[in-house]
């Protein structure tokens, strides 16, 4: 820009300059015309006043007046102020020449069709400008009517010094030029400074800003126009600034909001180019989390049919929509769309927003529900439909033989205690899951609670041929709710006596290790195959569930056991191997 001030500045002085020189030049010339017409004038009225004094007292000899008159013009010491020749003719009215100054003027042309002698005759005064060939310049010519004497006094001069004006002019506009390129330069690079030092100052800021950086102001004092440039400049950089940072704490806000969803999110355009995605659907599409997927299409990164054609329909029908349940893998998904529009109704949408909740949980907790009640209503429905049985057989007439009556009343008492022993089983585990009771936390010695269980059990045992063996290390204490670990250690030793061969063992150990308290029940029993695993803590689940019912099981007793630990914050594994026995290993916070 500022070469572009130079080159206009240069060029509109060097334009004004020339122009001027011209329009002086013009009008030095015409003036310099006029001031010598005038002159010519004024001696054409002395020549006619000399002639007319002459002819007083001789014949007038008009080529003599002619020299003489052009010498003493010519002469340094006339008060015309002529410093060329000046040619002096007189002509008569009839166009012949009567005496010439310079030429011989017996042999000069009629001069009856000049200009300047017709102007002259008609009106008494004429003149004219034309080219000498012989001398190579403009001649001017001023012809004078002498009426009394019926002659023209016609005089001419060389135009030559209004070429020597015009030089000069020239000249002096070419110095002039050249001193005022000089001054223009030093003058516009003072402007070009104050003009260009606050847009140099605008385009660094305007770079800072587009590169990120909106703290770039600019520091101008003036209040002229560019002071107000600068100013609104300024105004609107504080409020880009603001306006950014609003947008930037507004993001952060959504992107924290949205990745701390525990559903998973993804949003579209009508492209299908992925704008946003958390970590949560990240985590159930199994997308690599290394890899920006912002902008891509969502089918080269979700590679799933049913995610893919509910945002299609979608965004096509332009309203939300729900999909059943999917399954990717040994998850189950749970699908909900919206369009994503402006709030004016019935607008068209810029994309879709898929939600993503995984309900593998949920769906296993329904199923476990189901079957929970399912096997509930089995295992209710067993020994009353026993009792239920013998009750008419005793109202048939069984009643009265009195030893198939007691044997009956036996077996209905049986069943009863088995009912008993399942509702009690049910209710404690409900007590447990809900923990309507807060734990008592006491200080307690292991090996003690050990012994008081094996008291309980200890005539099951020997009915059984087992023996059981107290392994607890001596003064081995654990801070728990007393009946709690009571009843898991009950369930799990009665589970090993029931289970047990003849003449087996349940060893029973504790011991401390990395900041826990290891229990370990391990018998002799019938073991279990590992495919069991998996299973053996959930309600009602038996391995062989023939001889569980035979043994008196309710199969709850491990889902207690569970649930006893997953309160204690604890661990449970097991150990076994079908005709080997079990091991069962709780780990629990001292």
């Amino acid at each position: 820009m500022k070469k572009k001030i130079f080159k206009y500045y240069i060029i509109l002085f060097v334009c004004v300059l020339f122009i001027t020189a011209f329009f002086t030049s013009t009008i030095s010339g015409r003036f310099y015309k006029l001031e010598v017409e005038n002159k010519l004038i004024a001696i054409g009225a002395s020549i006619e006043h000399y002639i007319v004094n002459m002819a007083k007292y001789e014949e007038v000899d008009y080529n003599y007046v002619s020299k003489d008159f052009a010498d003493y013009i010519n002469s340094a010491e006339n008060y015309f102020g002529f410093n060329d020749n000046i040619r002096v003719t007189i002509v008569d009215f009839n166009g012949n020449v009567l005496g010439d100054s310079d030429a011989n003027y017996t042999q000069m042309e009629n001069h009856g069709q000049r200009r300047e002698i017709k102007l002259a005759m008609e009106d008494g005064f004429g003149k004219d400008i034309r080219r000498s060939h012989t001398i190579n310049t403009d001649l001017l010519y001023v012809a004078v009517s002498l009426n009394q004497l019926d002659i023209i006094a016609r005089i001419s001069v060389p135009l030559s010094q209004i070429k020597e004006i015009n030089k000069l002019i020239w000249l002096y506009t070419i110095l002039t030029t050249l001193v005022a390129i000089l001054l223009t330069i030093i003058v516009s690079v003072k402007i070009s400074n104050s003009l260009i030092r606050p847009f140099n100052e605008l385009i660094i800021a305007s770079k800072e800003i587009s590169n990120g950086n909106y703290t770039g102001r600019i520091n101008l004092k003036s209040k002229d126009e560019i002071g107000q440039l600068s100013n609104s400049f300024n105004e609107m950089a504080e409020k880009l600034e603001k306006t950014i940072n609003d947008l930037w704490y507004k993001k952060v806000e959504i992107e924290s909001i949205v990745d701390s969803m525990t559903i998973g999110i993804v949003a579209v355009d009508t492209m299908y180019r992925v704008v946003l995605i958390n970590p949560v659907a990240i985590e159930l599409f199994k997308v690599d989390s290394g890899k920006n997927i912002i902008g891509n299409n969502i089918v080269e990164s979700i590679r799933n049919n049913q995610v893919n054609v509910i945002l299609r329909n979608t965004i096509y029908n332009n309203k939300p929509l729900e999909s059943e349940y999917i399954c990717m893998d040994d998850t189950v998904l749970k699908l909900s769309t919206s369009p994503i529009k402006p709030k004016v109704e019935d607008s068209k949408n810029s994309g879709a927003i898929v939600f993503i909740q995984d309900v593998t949980k949920i769906r296993k907790l329904e199923k476990i529900r189901t079957e929970f009640v399912s096997n509930v209503t089995h295992e209710l429905k067993t020994p009353i439909t026993s009792i239920r049985g013998f009750i008419e057989t005793l109202k048939g007439g069984a009643i009265n033989n009195q030893q198939v009556s007691m044997r009956f009343l036996d077996i209905i008492d049986i069943e009863a205690e088995r009912l008993h022993a399942l509702i009690d089983d049910i209710l404690q585990l409900s007590e447990i899951e809900s923990r309507q009771n807060g734990p008592k936390i006491e200080k307690l010695d292991i090996k003690v609670v050990v012994d008081k269980v094996i008291e309980v059990v200890q005539n099951i045992a020997q009915e059984r041929s087992v023996t059981l063996y107290n392994e607890v290390e001596e003064g081995l204490t654990i801070n728990a709710d007393k009946n709690r670990l009571k009843q898991l250690l009950l369930n799990l030793i009665d589970n090993a006596i029931k289970y047990n061969v003849k003449n087996g063992a349940v060893n029973i150990k504790a011991y401390r290790s990395e900041g826990k308290i290891v229990i370990i029940v391990k018998d002799t029993g019938i073991g279990i195959d590992s495919e069991h695993f998996s299973r053996i803590f959930e309600r009602f689940y038996r391995v062989d569930k023939g001889r569980s019912r035979d043994q008196g099981g309710t199969g709850l007793g491990l889902s207690i056991v569970k649930h006893i630990v997953n309160l204690f914050s604890g661990d449970i594994k097991v150990n076994s191997k079908s005709g080997e026995g079990s091991e069962f290993i709780v780990q629990l916070p001292i």
